[in-house]
């Protein structure tokens, strides 16, 4: 990993949190900053490394996964670009609590964790943005949370349209599957009896929409 080269400085301005900044605050960060391309697969951290950098995500999508004592993967969440990941973590100064994978080929800015807090007590609106963007990772867990402790597939499957019905669209059934904590089969069974209850329409051709929220809410087990 090298210093970001001069004539190759990150996209900051495709950050929300740096679309504030000034060319100077801009420069500031680039000078302490580390970018990385990550190939599809490839390992950005792993669970229990120490989290002393941020991560900066600017162009790709990534995923967050546990391990769990049988070798089998949790998908926590995935995240696109723009976002920041495991923050939290940096924050506190403790290990990292999951693993973290590119999902397809990616790029992130790589901020030493010190350096770029200096950088935050003197900028008090870039501690906002920070604090904004933890304010989101927090609701985004706490739904994926809730989706994970539904009392069956099909609360599972319905809560998922429900809070991101957009995820059909760019996720392929096996993903989302695995993001449920399902089998793709389990997923397809879901998705067949929503359609045939009239609760929402699917194709490969049109993907899915929303019939009935009346009825897709009390498939929630809610």
């Amino acid at each position: 990993m090298n210093k970001l080269p001069r004539n190759n400085p990150p996209s900051l301005e495709k950050i929300g949190i740096f679309s504030h900044l000034t060319p100077l605050q801009r420069k500031q960060i680039e000078q302490i900053g580390i970018i990385r391309q990550y190939s599809e697969s490839e390992i950005i951290f792993y669970e229990g490394e120490q989290s002393d950098y941020f991560h900066f995500l600017i162009e790709g999508e990534v995923s967050i996964f546990k391990s769990t004592a049988s070798t089998e993967t949790i998908l926590i969440h995935r995240f696109r670009a723009p976002s920041l990941i495991a923050e939290v973590a940096t924050l506190q100064q403790i290990p990292y609590p999951a693993s973290c994978e590119a999902s397809v080929p990616s790029t992130i800015l790589k901020i030493a964790r010190d350096p770029f807090l200096k950088l935050l007590q003197n900028d008090p609106s870039l501690s906002i943005a920070l604090i904004s963007s933890l304010t989101q990772k927090i609701s985004a867990l706490e739904l994926s949370l809730q989706r994970l402790s539904a009392p069956n597939a099909m609360a599972k499957v319905a809560r998922l349209i429900r809070d991101d019905i957009v995820i059909f669209e760019r996720l392929k059934g096996i993903e989302i599957a695995h993001l449920l904590g399902i089998t793709p089969e389990t997923l397809s069974r879901m998705i067949k009896k929503l359609k045939s209850e009239g609760i929402i329409e699917f194709s490969k051709k049109n993907g899915l929409n929303l019939l009935s929220s009346e009825k897709l809410n009390r498939c929630c087990g809610q």
